[in-house]
């Protein structure tokens, strides 16, 4: 039974103003014990004990290392040593991770660079919260390959692996595949192929012309980052839709997309290494058209040299999506959104030794900030949805016309934020999710000289009874907490625990009453 209150003092709380503040320390407050060829990692949620986990696949084209996993203690802490590592040793790449078999835990995906066996990609899948030491499933294609990313290329609500692969070093371009998800387990054979051979080395499923499917965003060695449109149910083979101009030799390690100008178009943002291939060593931002797809040129640049690693998030909780960057042997660093784009110089760059930046993700390992937010569409013929807010932690449920989805009919990307379902809405459809209002980031790095780091979010995190999150604690809070509480809706689930009941209702009064 839940209890009503009618009215309630108001209550007002300022949040101070930090935009002089610096989101993280020059130096990270985790360090991993062990130093590997860190390349791939995520931050997820693997056990299902409401804390992030750290994923690093180790190797990169250096050695033969093992994927391991460092678990949160459940106080935010997470192992320095792993506390999971792979039997298998490979010269291991980039990875992503998702619910394969829908059966509530994420699995892991491992793109695999000198394929020992030649398989060019693996899967690990996570029985009640461990991951399977040896790969369940491998591809069956052999060249090198970089990068991995799960995307919905059908829109059946599984999740289907895009592989980018190719040797660049050597020029053995390779043909470029998605594996489609059947019936919960990722298929023999490609179910989708290019027409022509790239040295591709990363990839990113992103609706770029936003008509509810997922394009898939391809970037690799002396050549174009190129965008192959979705047709429905597959790729077009040959990327016509869109590819840059201004710089056709690109090095181009890593691509992520967000509306970073705040025009509601979806802008996409890459790392153009200039180690070789004639790359330009700059960060390259290529804004969204309203006709869909991206600029040809880039509307903005910062030159950095070995440029690596890029990723989007909102990291001092203004509602604009900043720009982290990373470098090989150098630095990480973030650009603070002004409103519009993005300043002409870093807004913080990381301090002490160098590091060889591979990936960085962001998300909240100490919980500080965690909240259910519920997203309503109404009857389209989309099975595609874009979340408002990236990057998000998890999805915590998906109702659609009033019934609740089962986790292998629908799927979705957490860097990118976007969730798919296996059939259309006839009137409603709500996705509720979980976001963090206090991002930490995470490094891995490729000197096996160095560690693994984490940087702590320093900002002061929201008050939790600013439930509307317009800076104020006040009576609207209150007004809008009792309305989804009203409802049931997965919002109210003020603490967490997984159900909206009583408890909710208390600890945001609490919460209320005593100003945070």
């Amino acid at each position: 039974m839940r209890t009503r209150v009618l009215g309630a003092p108001a209550v007002l709380v300022l949040v101070a103003a930090a935009a002089s503040a610096q989101v993280y320390n020059p130096t990270p407050e985790w360090q991993s014990a062990d130093m590997q060829v860190s390349t791939g990692a995520a931050l997820a949620d693997l056990n299902n004990d409401g804390w992030l986990d750290l994923i690093v696949a180790n190797g990169n084209d250096i050695s033969l290392q093992r994927t391991v996993v460092y678990y949160n203690n459940g106080a935010g802490v997470l192992q320095t040593s792993p506390g999971w590592q792979s039997a298998d040793l490979a010269y291991n790449g980039h990875l992503d991770v998702a619910d394969v078999d829908g059966d509530g835990w994420l699995d892991v995906a491992v793109a695999v660079l000198l394929p020992q066996g030649g398989k060019s990609a693996k899967l690990y899948r996570n029985v009640g919260g461990t991951l399977t030491t040896s790969p369940v499933w491998q591809s069956s294609i052999t060249p090198d390959t970089f990068g991995v990313a799960f995307g919905d290329m059908n829109l059946d609500g599984r999740p289907d692996l895009a592989l980018a692969s190719g040797d660049a070093y050597s020029n053995v371009p390779a043909i470029n595949v998605v594996y489609l998800n059947v019936g919960g387990t990722l298929a023999a054979s490609p179910s989708w192929s290019t027409a022509t051979t790239r040295n591709f080395n990363n990839c990113a499923w992103v609706d770029a012309d936003d008509d509810g499917d997922l394009d898939l965003i391809q970037c690799g060695s002396a050549m174009r980052t190129y965008c192959y449109r979705n047709l429905g149910t597959t790729l077009e083979t040959t990327a016509t839709a869109w590819s840059t101009s201004d710089s056709t030799n690109q090095f181009c390690l890593m691509a992520v997309a967000g509306d970073v100008t705040g025009d509601g178009r979806k802008d996409v943002i890459i790392a153009d290494n200039n180690q070789i291939f004639g790359g330009t060593g700059r960060f390259r931002r290529y804004d969204g058209q309203a006709g869909g797809f991206f600029s040809s040129a880039a509307n903005w640049t910062y030159n950095e040299g070995y440029t690596a690693a890029v990723t989007l998030g909102d990291l001092n909780n203004d509602g604009k999506l900043d720009l982290l960057t990373g470098e090989w042997f150098g630095r990480a660093r973030y650009f603070l959104n002004t409103g519009s784009g993005l300043p002409a110089t870093p807004s913080w760059t990381s301090g002490g030794v160098t590091t060889t930046v591979e990936k960085l993700v962001l998300g909240d390992t100490r919980n500080r900030a965690r909240k259910v937010y519920t997203a309503s569409f109404g009857a389209t013929a989309r099975r595609l949805y874009q979340l408002p807010r990236q990057p998000i932690e998890t999805i915590v449920s998906v109702v659609r016309d009033g019934v609740p989805l089962t986790r292998a009919q629908f799927t979705y990307n957490r860097e990118h934020a976007w969730v798919s379902v296996h059939a259309a809405p006839a009137s409603s459809l709500k996705i509720s999710y979980i976001y963090s209002r206090s991002l930490d980031l995470a490094v891995s790095n490729w000197d096996d000289n160095r560690p693994n780091q984490v940087y702590h979010n320093r900002l002061a995190p929201p008050c939790p009874a600013d439930f509307n999150d317009d800076g104020a604690v006040d009576d609207f809070d209150v007004f809008d907490f009792l309305n989804v509480f009203n409802e049931g809706d997965p919002a109210a689930d003020f603490n967490l625990d997984g159900s909206v009941d009583d408890f909710d209702y208390f600890d945001f009064l609490n919460r209320f009453f005593s100003n945070c």
